[in-house]
């Protein structure tokens, strides 16, 4: 009997394991998935350097940001204000349509499964989905008010 190998790249589609075929895993930009999404979690789109990736918010935690690692994600507001904390006062005016942006994805040295909040105040004729990257974001000249809010 040949024996399996216990660790690689693979897939799972009702209950059949195969390793991935090699090559790419995005499909017109976004990003080659197949989720059965068994226990009905809210699985939310967002970009990552141009590209729609999937992932699942498990909720706001409070971490000591000094000492624990955390990635960046950026969402896109026409208004957001925070208090002493850090923390919105209220719930920011987020812009319709517009999917939040990571700054990595995992296998990056950079990236955590915790995503520090950071506000990027556009202007009310700001097009949805016009940033769609950190870069863009950094490089756009909007105000970018990083915030203590982080969610896993």
């Amino acid at each position: 009997m040949e024996e399996e190998p216990t660790e690689g790249v693979w897939e799972l589609e009702d209950g059949t394991v195969s390793r991935v075929a090699s090559g790419g895993v995005w499909r017109n930009g976004v990003e080659d998935l197949t989720y059965s999404n068994p226990f009905g979690q809210e699985v939310e789109r967002v970009w990552f350097e141009g590209k729609v990736v999937f992932a699942v918010e498990l909720g706001e935690l409070e971490v000591d940001l000094e000492r624990v690692k955390v990635a960046r994600e950026y969402q896109i507001v026409y208004d957001v204000e925070l208090g002493e904390d850090g923390k919105p006062i209220r719930e920011p005016d987020r812009v319709d349509g517009q999917f939040n942006i990571y700054d990595s994805v995992p296998g990056m040295e950079k990236y955590s499964p915790l995503w520090q909040f950071n506000y990027v105040v556009v202007p009310r004729d700001y097009e949805p989905n016009t940033l769609r990257s950190e870069a863009d974001c950094l490089s756009s000249g909007h105000p970018i008010r990083r915030s203590t809010v982080v969610e896993n």
